[in-house]
């Protein structure tokens, strides 16, 4: 089968979205099809073959930001993808295609499907559900809701990684042929080593994910020998840096790290504990990783992330600094809590949310889109 997949984010641009797209699209070769993936330019960015085989598109949009694209610069993106696939698909045709995100991508798949023929499955991821985000695109999506509603309803199938995702995404499409098909890992790619007292945390930093909290939490504790990583970019940055500041644990702010860099999984793998105090959250690769490394997870109470870790992690009220300092302070105060809790999670990851797993279910639907409904 030769299979689109249509994102405008692939690493090392965007967030744990490109890493969901490019390990979906090694799984997909690694089963035999040919993947095109058309993506955004950045930089110096340039379109190549991977070494394993799949054919990377990257189209020029003058994005700004490593860490997300504006919607203006999804919007030129989807204008200038739409002749590049249909040239792909004149010189040699595709069988389905796969978007990522309901817009940008699922502008370009709706589209495509109206002038070849070809019907499409899209996969959100948050950001461009209408609900999801508080602090941005509530007036983009108030504009585009006609045309967002269109694509949703004539998708064969929007996967949603989440059951509180398809919940909004059914709230504002109304009729759609909705599913919960999990994001996937590709698991055990973390080297071992021992575990030290190291606290990590990582993400695009934005408000809702609550980094803020966490550190003006544990802002007056001295916990003897402990370390804090912090791994991301984003508006929230200087002011976490002056937070940083005040706090009595040393707190290395180590800015942008690609998804693939070496760094990044030596820091999971060592890291004791990996807190995740997102205010709301759809399916956080970020949790996948830091359980299949095997960390102890502290992370909020809401729908999206007690499905991704089941009771393998210690849940906190969303911007309760209480409730998170006190998680805090009994999980240090116990290795073999921290160690059990880890081992759980790497079983959870492992025997749940394997990409060979969740790349069967999305092969199944791209062959037959309009089968029965069966979540992974």
């Amino acid at each position: 089968m030769r299979i689109l997949i249509l994102c405008h984010e692939y690493p090392p641009i965007g967030g744990g979205a490109a890493a969901v797209v490019a390990a979906l699209a090694k799984e997909y070769r690694r089963r035999e099809n040919d993947v095109v993936v058309v993506t955004m330019g950045f930089g110096d960015l340039v379109s190549h073959e991977s070494a394993e085989g799949i054919v990377l598109h990257r189209v020029p949009c003058s994005r700004r930001r490593k860490e997300m694209a504006s919607p203006l610069e999804g919007l030129y993106w989807a204008a200038r993808c739409l002749p590049l696939v249909r040239s792909l698909h004149e010189e040699r045709p595709f069988d389905a295609v796969h978007a990522h995100f309901i817009m940008p991508a699922g502008i370009v798949a709706d589209c495509f499907r109206r002038s070849c023929g070809v019907s499409f499955i899209v996969t959100p991821h948050g950001s461009d559900v209408p609900g999801y985000n508080r602090e941005r695109l509530r007036a983009v999506h108030h504009l585009v809701r006609p045309w967002w509603r269109r694509i949703c309803r004539n998708a064969a199938r929007v996967t949603s990684p989440s059951h509180s995702l398809l919940a909004l995404i059914e709230r504002s499409a109304g009729e759609c042929k909705g599913q919960v098909v999990p994001n996937g890992l590709e698991t055990g790619r973390f080297p071992e080593r021992p575990k030290e007292k190291r606290i990590l945390l990582c993400s695009r930093l934005v408000e809702r994910k609550g980094f803020h909290v966490f550190l003006e939490a544990i802002q007056d504790l001295d916990l003897q020998g402990w370390e804090i990583d912090l791994v991301g970019d984003g508006p929230m940055r200087a002011r976490l840096e002056q937070l940083a500041d005040l706090c009595r644990i040393p707190v290395h702010m180590h800015g942008w790290i690609d998804n693939d860099d070496p760094r990044l999984a030596a820091l999971y793998a060592r890291a004791l504990v990996f807190v995740f105090p997102s205010e709301w959250e759809n399916f956080s690769i970020a949790l996948l990783e830091a359980m299949d490394a095997e960390c102890a997870v502290i992370t909020t109470d809401i729908e999206g992330n007690r499905e991704v870790v089941g009771d393998t992690g210690l849940l906190v009220t969303p911007g309760d600094r209480d409730s998170m300092r006190s998680a805090l302070v009994r999980i240090v105060d116990s290795f073999d809590e921290c160690r059990e809790l880890g081992r759980r999670a790497g079983r959870r990851v492992r025997e749940n949310f394997d990409w060979r797993l969740i790349g069967h279910t999305y092969l199944k639907l791209l062959t037959d889109p309009g089968g029965d409904e069966e979540s992974a």
